[in-house]
């Protein structure tokens, strides 16, 4: 991971986060896997930890998205207030699966980060 603040722990995956406000932008790119998944779910913990107002989590750059990424998604949509996570994605490797699963149904899927912010 190549943090753009020191506090977000290590990993293989390319993580950056980026404050608008009270709203945090994550954006993440490769492959979140089985081994990845925890590493992204301790960066999102990081991030929670400083209580954003909103999440916005970009998954345009990811290239393989397994349900243990969900689960992460998932539990981040837990300690949020409603409405407060949103995704950015515009293609079906990360998209589809929210939709499968109906996890869209609670967690906001946008196609460009302006429009998640918005």
């Amino acid at each position: 991971m190549t943090p753009s603040t020191p506090e977000l722990p290590a990993s293989e995956l390319a993580v950056t986060l980026d404050w608008r406000g009270r709203t945090a932008v994550l954006a993440v790119a490769g492959e979140i896997d089985l081994v990845s998944a925890p590493e992204f779910g301790e960066v999102v913990d990081v991030v929670l930890a400083r209580e954003p107002e909103k999440l916005v989590v970009d998954l345009r750059a990811v290239t393989f998205f397994c349900s243990a990424g969900l689960q992460v998604l998932a539990a981040a949509h837990r300690r949020l207030a409603e409405h407060s996570l949103r995704v950015v994605s515009d293609s079906a490797v990360t998209s589809g699966p929210l939709r499968t699963t109906g996890l869209d149904t609670w967690i906001g899927v946008h196609t460009t980060v302006g429009e998640a912010l918005e």
